[in-house]
């Protein structure tokens, strides 16, 4: 099977998939993720030093639709790290995708028309708001237009899932989306430096990852029991 087929086939699973849980104003999105971080050090005699590290963090978001909410980002020893805070109206990102034309809209600003451009958006969109069915439908329907993917099983973060792959050449870059395979959830991202990356540690390495723990909508931005 090709990658737009698996695509076309998890769209169609969409339409036996659970409505996300909770009720409430907010969008609530709880994620774990790892980026690569890089540290420039000036020493007393003037030796400019680059440090790099794969440094995880976990992330809850609460958005409203006015662009108002809450962030709580944590590093290490549940340190809470820049952009925690509370937000007060248009200070977040609001995107409530509701159909077709919104869509294309908002992924023509979340990214570029590439394969590489359409991937980041797609990912962006699960990152910034509550994904029901009926979108994700139109969001893995909009990503089997592109031609340039491949798929593959893989076991993300203990979990066997389906996935879809890109090569980057021009950055050097592989960009993979893993999907529930019986609802077609998106599960997790992750993007693999290559050699020739530019990028300051040793390659092949993964450089980004982000795991979908919870998302659903929320009265109040306290985090739920167990999430």
């Amino acid at each position: 099977m090709r990658a737009t087929e698996l695509l076309r086939e998890l769209a169609e699973k969409t339409t036996h998939a659970p409505e996300p849980p909770g009720a409430g104003r907010y969008h609530y999105v709880h994620t774990v993720s790892s980026f690569l971080h890089t540290k420039r050090f000036l020493s007393r005699t003037g030796e400019d030093r680059l440090t790099a590290a794969v440094e995880p963090s976990e992330r809850r978001q609460w958005i409203a639709a006015d662009g108002s909410g809450r962030l709580l980002v944590t590093r290490g020893e549940e340190v809470l790290v820049p952009p925690s805070g509370d937000y007060a109206p248009g200070r977040l990102p609001s995107l409530r995708i509701t159909g077709e034309e919104s869509l294309a809209t908002t992924l023509g600003r979340l990214g570029s028309p590439t394969t590489s451009g359409v991937m980041k958006a797609f990912e962006q969109v699960w990152n910034l708001q509550v994904v029901p069915p009926a979108l994700q439908r139109l969001l893995l329907l909009h990503l089997a237009k592109c031609a340039d993917l491949s798929m593959e099983t893989t076991d993300f973060t203990g979990r066997q899932c389906i996935a879809v792959t890109h090569v980057d050449n021009a950055r050097h870059r592989r960009k993979l989306l893993a999907f529930v395979q019986e609802t077609g959830a998106l599960i997790g991202a992750e993007e693999l430096a290559l050699e020739g990356a530019k990028v300051p540690i040793p390659v092949p390495a993964v450089v980004s990852t982000t795991t979908w723990l919870h998302s659903g909508y929320r009265e109040m931005t306290t985090p739920p029991a167990g999430r």
